[in-house]
C-alpha cells in the first residue's frame, strides 16, 4: 500500500514537471513570436531582392546583347562610309553615289545615337543593380545578426534562404 501511494505521488510530481515544463515552453515560444516575425519578414524581403536583383541581371544581359549589335552596325556603316569614300575622284563623288554616302552618314549616326541612348540607359540600370545589391547586402547582414542574438537567446528560426551578392 505505501508502495502504490509513493507511485501515485511520484506519478503526480512527473506529470506537474511535465505540464509546468510544457506551459514554459509554450510561454518562451509566445514570447519569440516578435523575432520569428521579424526573422520571416527579413527572409521575405531577401527573396524580393534576389528575384529582382535576377530580374535586373537579366536585363543587363539584354542591353549587353543590344550593345554588342549596335557596335556591329557602327562598324559595318563605317566600312561602307570608308568604301564609298574611297571612289572618290580627286575627292569628289558622282551624284548618285554622293548621295548614297550622304544615306550612309545618315545610317551611321543613327546607329551612334541609338548605341548612345543603350549606353546611357545601360549604365542607369547597372546603377540601380549596385544600389540594390548594396541593399540586399546590409540586409544580409541584419539577417546574419538577427540570427547571431537568435542562437544566443535560444530561438528557434527558420534556415536562412538568401547570401551576399556581387
Amino acid at each position: 500500500m505505501r508502495t502504490t501511494r509513493q507511485f501515485r505521488v511520484f506519478l503526480l510530481a512527473a506529470g506537474s514537471l511535465v505540464l509546468a515544463s510544457a506551459a514554459w515552453s509554450w510561454l518562451r515560444w509566445r514570447a519569440q513570436a516578435p523575432e520569428r516575425s521579424a526573422w520571416a519578414a527579413v527572409q521575405s524581403d531577401l527573396s524580393a531582392q534576389s528575384a529582382r536583383i535576377d530580374s535586373i541581371e537579366g536585363v543587363i544581359d539584354r542591353m549587353q546583347g543590344e550593345l554588342d549589335a549596335q557596335k556591329r552596325a557602327i562598324r559595318s556603316a563605317s566600312e561602307r562610309l570608308s568604301h564609298v569614300g574611297r571612289q572618290a575622284v580627286g575627292g569628289r563623288l558622282p551624284q548618285a553615289d554622293y548621295r548614297r554616302y550622304l544615306q550612309e552618314i545618315d545610317r551611321h549616326n543613327d546607329a551612334v545615337d541609338a548605341h548612345n541612348v543603350m549606353l546611357s540607359e545601360l549604365r542607369r540600370v547597372q546603377e540601380e543593380y549596385s544600389a540594390l545589391v548594396d541593399v540586399h547586402n546590409a540586409l544580409v547582414d541584419s539577417a546574419n545578426e538577427l540570427q547571431r542574438l537568435a542562437v544566443q537567446e535560444g530561438i528557434q528560426l527558420a534556415e536562412p534562404k538568401s547570401g551576399y551578392r556581387e
